[in-house]
């Protein structure tokens, strides 16, 4: 009896582990890469060189986000009115933002991705939409106006003609005469004005084109191997890159702390309104749409790979702006300000009840963090950004 007994405890027990095990296996663990929770992830024989990566990441940086903040003096010279300063130049937002970049080392080759918002080429084509199509069109409306005008005095001008009198056909053909120089005259100095103005607008149009050709050859591999040569000087290595192009700005914490700071620096008096509107700009994810997964038909490769992406929408930020941010020019006091929209929890182990990983120093991998500083003219102030995604 008790053998049999043991067998059957045994069963019993065995058909509850494997229960659930297939439980779990429905929805695996993820296991985010090592660059997240490191910004460099190194497998070397030589381990002296782990002493020099920390100064030629910063040198690295450094000389990628110079090269994608070059200009062409001459074009943007001819576009602006007035001469734009230096300082002016690095703290304007018309830029192409790059994140800090994550850095995966081996023996003979290093893996660069960056993530990058071109606002810039944003800024370039809303120009051209905006002031020269809407120009050009209003120009072809105005001329069409004028020649309808000018037919129309025509036909009247003739009409009156037929019905009116012999005796008084000198009379009206000298009126008639003296209207049309004025017309003529009149017509000339429009053309010519609209001609002078249209001709200005074409320059301009010339100009904004070759900047944003320009825009567009900075991720040309051609130009990028100017940059990859001085790159692997530093690293002696064959370097690689992988650039992500965003869609919106706060999808990298990076960013979204960088175009802030930016804001605050020049003028700090206005952090209120800095702030609510970046709340408004962020869009987040509701709570009801955690659990929903969209029921694809026709599963191509591509629809397939973007279901199963983790951490693609996002659930939450927050932002905390901390230092000299008084109105006035003296620093009496330090100043806190924080806002934030959604939540920060890893919606995996709060909402589904799955277990997740922790990253380094107990950070969870569905958040990213970062942390700036700058300085005003009455003293430094630092910003903490964090986005978290689902």
């Amino acid at each position: 009896m008790l053998e049999l007994f043991k067998l059957n405890y045994n069963k019993k027990t065995e058909n509850k582990k494997i229960k659930s095990r297939t439980s779990n296996k429905k929805q695996d663990k993820h296991n985010p890469s090592t660059i997240r929770e490191w910004n460099n992830s190194i497998y070397v024989y030589n381990k002296n060189a782990i002493n020099l990566i920390p100064q030629s990441t910063v040198l690295a940086i450094k000389l990628i986000k110079s090269y994608f903040n070059l200009y062409n003096y001459r074009l943007e010279r001819e576009i602006r009115a007035n001469r734009l300063l230096l300082r002016l130049r690095r703290l304007s937002s018309h830029k192409i933002y790059v994140s800090n970049g994550e850095f995966k080392h081996t023996n003979d080759k290093v893996i660069i991705t960056l993530y990058i918002y071109n606002r810039q080429k944003f800024n370039f084509d809303k120009k051209l939409i905006k002031s020269f199509y809407s120009y050009w069109f209003n120009q072809d409306l105005l001329i069409k106006k004028w020649d309808s005008l000018f037919k129309r005095r025509k036909f009247i001008e003739n009409r009156a003609l037929d019905k009116l009198n012999t005796k008084k056909y000198l009379l009206i053909h000298t009126l008639k005469s003296q209207n049309y120089k004025n017309l003529s005259k009149y017509l000339t100095i429009f053309y010519k004005k609209l001609l002078k103005k249209s001709l200005d607008k074409f320059f301009l149009y010339r100009c904004n084109q070759q900047l944003i050709t320009i825009n567009e050859y900075k991720f040309n591999y051609n130009f990028l191997q100017f940059l990859k040569k001085y790159l692997e000087k530093i690293y002696n290595k064959n370097v690689e890159f992988n650039l992500v192009n965003l869609k919106h700005f706060f999808l990298n914490s990076d960013i979204l702390s960088e175009s802030i700071i930016l804001k605050i620096r020049k003028n700090r008096r206005k952090i209120l309104k800095f702030l609510n509107t970046l709340k408004r700009k962020v869009k987040v994810r509701n709570k009801k749409n955690y659990f929903y997964q969209p029921i694809i038909n026709n599963k191509s490769l591509e629809e397939l790979v973007l279901r199963d992406i983790k951490y693609k929408h996002i659930t939450g930020f927050r932002i905390e702006a901390s230092g000299r941010l008084t109105r006035r020019y003296t620093a009496s006091r330090s100043i806190y300000k924080l806002r934030y929209k959604g939540n920060l929890l890893n919606i995996d182990s709060s909402y589904k009840g799955l277990s997740s990983l922790l990253l380094r120093n107990n950070n969870k991998p569905n958040l990213q963090f970062t942390k700036l500083n700058s300085k005003t003219r009455i003293g430094s102030f630092g910003i903490k950004g964090w986005v978290s995604g689902n």
